[in-house]
């Protein structure tokens, strides 16, 4: 048995500041069913840049990958940095900044309700 590798799929660009990438998560779950335990992607803010605020049903949490900002978390500024880990309630709003003058690099994993 091989270890399973995960890859991405480059995002069709929404914000000039922001690049995104889906998970390619068949080698981990096998062919999409409609049923998977939890979605993944990965989202790169340019400096200066911002994600547009979010708020959504599931639960997620970001890792940061790389670089240091700010995460508006309902209202609240957080700065963060390479290794952090935060968890966001569903439909609590966050906005990831890029406000130190370096990307800010983020995976985010998410489940539960999506609609």
């Amino acid at each position: 048995m091989s270890l399973p590798r995960l890859g991405f799929e480059a995002l069709p660009r929404e914000f000039e500041e922001l690049d995104e990438w889906a998970a390619l998560l068949g080698p981990l779950l096998g062919p999409f069913d409609g049923d998977r335990p939890f979605s993944m992607a990965r989202f790169t803010v340019a400096p200066g840049g911002a994600t547009p605020p979010d708020s959504h049903a599931v639960k997620e949490i970001w890792l940061v990958l790389d670089g240091t900002g700010t995460v508006r978390y309902e209202g609240r500024p957080y700065e963060v940095g390479k290794g952090d880990l935060l968890g966001f309630a569903p439909f609590a709003e966050h906005v990831a900044m890029a406000d130190r003058g370096v990307p800010l690099s983020v995976l985010s994993i998410w489940w539960g309700t999506t609609g």
